[in-house]
């Protein structure tokens, strides 16, 4: 009889407050696994994103302006710009440079330019300046007709820039 409520003692005081104390434990470090688990998921994740990032990076590296000094860039951009424009078989009257923006280590070069022509042929202009290698902006536009006897002749202010690295 001693032997009953001496084993009925134990297992009542001692060995179900232990079960109970090593599930909660073993449920605690079950979920900190889990989260273990979710983190190396997530840099998984974090690397492919990463890695497509570095090959955006390379891509519009390539869309640089590849000169090296502001004045180099700056005729690049002009020698661009009348190119397109010439292409397109706008009329370029004035084409001046703008002074170079420097952002860290990189440089915005603007082109502003004025001339004449007809709605294709800006189109055509803005359709070549979103195609080109280079990575080209349109900061700027305006149009006004010239002659109201030929209204399909416009009058152009455009300023284009690019983008180059120090």
């Amino acid at each position: 009889m001693l032997l009953i409520v001496t084993v009925l003692l134990f297992q009542n005081y001692y060995l179900a407050p232990r079960s109970e104390t090593m599930r909660e434990e073993i449920q605690s470090k079950y979920g900190t696994l889990q989260q273990y688990q979710a983190y190396v998921k997530g840099s998984g994740i974090t690397e492919k994103e990463t890695q497509a990032a570095l090959t955006d990076m390379t891509t519009l590296e390539k869309r640089l302006i590849p000169e090296k000094s502001e004045f180099l860039t700056s005729a690049s951009m002009q020698r661009i710009v009348s190119e397109l424009a010439e292409n397109s078989g706008l009329n370029v009257l004035t084409m001046r440079p703008i002074n170079v923006l420097k952002e860290k280590t990189f440089l915005f070069v603007p082109v502003y330019f004025e001339g004449s022509g007809n709605i294709r042929q800006i189109s055509e202009f803005l359709q070549s300046v979103e195609k080109n290698p280079i990575m080209l902006k349109v900061d700027k536009m305006s149009y006004n007709v010239t002659n109201l006897q030929n209204p399909k002749e416009l009058r152009f202010k455009i300023q284009v820039s690019g983008l180059g690295r120090i």
